[in-house]
């Protein structure tokens, strides 16, 4: 019998090479500069969980409120640049690895709209989970749910119970301070989360660090800590599939402080 686990991946930065929130503001005649001033501040504040940023925009910001559609959010998904591999990742997956099999959830805080069309052909509708709004005559008015902060949390608990699977079974990866009540919440429970993050503070939390620009690099820790494969068998893993590891450098890193 196939053991089941249950895989959730972050959006944002995690599947893709940009951020949903920078690509719609530009739409809105809004600079980088500016949205990323907007977001230091609501940060700044504590004004929402963390991630939930972009979505207190959305219905709070005068620069955002009644300009956002449907249409707008589905426009931004299309241009959403996915990193390298995504699609061969989430086929690997549906298709399972020796005796797993996997279940394959994107849990994000970007607009739901944005992330459905952005792994369009790639991922069921029904797969992904990102923040939904309450609509009138086509334009965001409200938020309905967010998924981010802890919010993130009890997405994971509905889905661990959806499919039916322990909680050890449970593999996180994510990039960012909005996964963090996650990923603590998985490795409480001896799930298994990534980071693709170089972030120091992503590293206490997680049990792998994987850096590169192809998420395909995310089977590295899972072959090796899961399935139990040595570093000839990964290598000969990605060669069957097409892929040589070019480079594979590892490091144990310590971050000081000392005065």
């Amino acid at each position: 019998m196939k053991k089941k686990l249950l895989f959730v991946s972050d959006f944002d930065k995690t599947l893709s090479t940009g951020d949903v929130g920078c690509i719609l503001s530009a739409k809105l005649g809004i600079s980088q500069e500016q949205y990323e001033h907007k977001i230091e501040e609501i940060q700044r504040r504590n004004i929402v969980q963390l991630g939930g940023e972009l979505a207190h925009l959305m219905i709070r910001d005068p620069d955002y409120i009644g300009k956002v559609s449907k249409d707008l959010l589905y426009e931004v998904g299309k241009e959403v640049e996915l990193k390298k591999g995504v699609t061969e990742l989430m086929k690997i997956l549906s298709e399972g690895i020796d005796n797993y099999r996997f279940s394959t959830y994107v849990v994000s805080a970007a607009p739901q709209e944005c992330v459905v069309k952005a792994v369009e052909h790639i991922l069921p509708v029904e797969n992904v989970y990102g923040t939904t709004f309450i609509y009138r005559d086509n334009f965001v008015q409200d938020v309905k749910r967010t998924n981010a902060g802890h919010a993130k949390v009890s997405t994971i608990d509905m889905l661990k119970l959806k499919e039916n699977v322990t909680r050890d079974a449970i593999i996180y990866v994510g990039d960012g301070s909005s996964d963090v009540h996650v990923m603590l919440h998985v490795m409480s429970y001896n799930g298994y989360s990534i980071t693709v993050s170089p972030a120091p503070y992503m590293g206490h939390i997680c049990r792998r660090s994987v850096i590169s620009d192809n998420v395909l690099s995310i089977l590295v820790p899972i072959l090796e800590d899961l399935l139990k494969y040595n570093k000839e068998q990964v290598r000969a893993y990605f060669e069957g599939r097409g892929h040589s590891i070019l480079e594979w450098n590892r490091a144990d890193t310590e971050w000081l402080d000392i005065a």
